[in-house]
């Protein structure tokens, strides 16, 4: 299993390091504009190999070495702002970097999987798929994921499990829509053990403090890593061994709550070749308007430059 990271600043040097910790590729290349980090990045991980069971390649690269990746991890970005107060803000600068990224990734490896994390993740997620489609049949909207609200969702699982006294894996709650301000707590379809939870005013406030815990590392650090970077190696896990696991994130919506053309989290059966699925959540007709106005949203961001 051959996986590419683009990319290596936080974001991406945590993925690479948490992937080979795991043993979850034969061979891991880290491409960054400025080889010298991606460089200093291999070696440390490799050094750190060593200590682990697992026996695989880490190495810098450039773009062509990158040709046969299984899968494509998408961390690259331009500069963040300190005060950024929407990733909404890095749309067009950051479809301008992929409009130079992806072309010669897909030409390398025309059947990859794309895993994005970049932001805003959902619009660039879309974006991927738009100009990969372009250079190969096989890139379709399968083989094109944003990590989307799947970090939002085990915040807000976390929050729900300490309130609960229930251990946040035996909850079955999705935050869904946009990675962004209008994201949504499918609440009218969140259960545990079979008993559904309430949706009380204490449970929407929690939506509310996951949303806003992203920003509060953000303002401190200027990035947020281990949380997506967990978050990428439970979606690469899935697709290595096929472990069909459903997880809320970003792909292609095609009609689902009258929404098209667009990018957003809905909870999807990941498996080797990418979504095996896109699960239809049975949702009120406020969280119906929530997630279309996310559409909107998304929308909006895509106008300002349309591939």
């Amino acid at each position: 299993m051959k996986i590419s990271v683009i990319g290596i600043g936080k974001v991406g040097a945590t993925v690479s390091f948490i992937l080979a910790k795991d043993g979850l590729a034969s061979e891991l290349v880290l491409y960054n504009r400025t080889r010298e980090i991606a460089h200093a990045e291999a070696i440390d991980i490799q050094q750190a190999v060593a200590l682990t069971p697992y026996r695989l390649i880490v190495r810098d690269g450039d773009l062509a070495d990158t040709a046969g990746s299984d899968i494509i991890i998408m961390t690259a970005s331009t500069p963040m702002p300190k005060q950024m107060r929407d990733r909404g803000e890095l749309i067009v600068s950051n479809t301008q970097l992929l409009k130079t990224l992806i072309p010669p990734l897909v030409q390398n490896s025309p059947e990859t999987i794309f895993i994005n994390v970049s932001n805003p993740v959902d619009a660039l997620t879309y974006q991927i798929l738009q100009i990969a489609s372009q250079y190969s049949d096989t890139v379709n909207w399968q083989r094109v994921i944003g990590t989307g609200t799947l970090i939002d969702s085990a915040r807000f699982r976390n929050l729900l499990a300490l309130q609960l006294g229930i251990h946040p894996n035996d909850i079955k709650a999705y935050i869904l829509g946009e990675h962004g301000d209008g994201q949504f707590a499918a609440l009218s379809a969140a259960t545990c053990g079979g008993e559904f939870i309430d949706a009380n005013p204490l449970r929407q406030q929690m939506v509310e403090e996951a949303k806003r815990s992203a920003w509060t590392v953000f303002q401190a650090k200027g990035y947020t890593n281990y949380t997506v970077s967990l978050a990428v190696e439970m979606i690469v896990r899935s697709i290595v061994e096929d472990s069909r696991y459903t997880l809320p994130v970003s792909v292609l919506i095609d009609g689902y709550c009258d929404v098209s053309a667009c990018c957003l989290s809905v909870p999807c059966v990941i498996g080797r070749q990418g979504v095996h699925r896109r699960l239809k959540t049975q949702l009120n007709d406020k969280e119906v308007l929530a997630f279309q106005h996310c559409a909107q949203t998304i929308q909006q961001q895509l106008q300002q430059c349309p591939i």
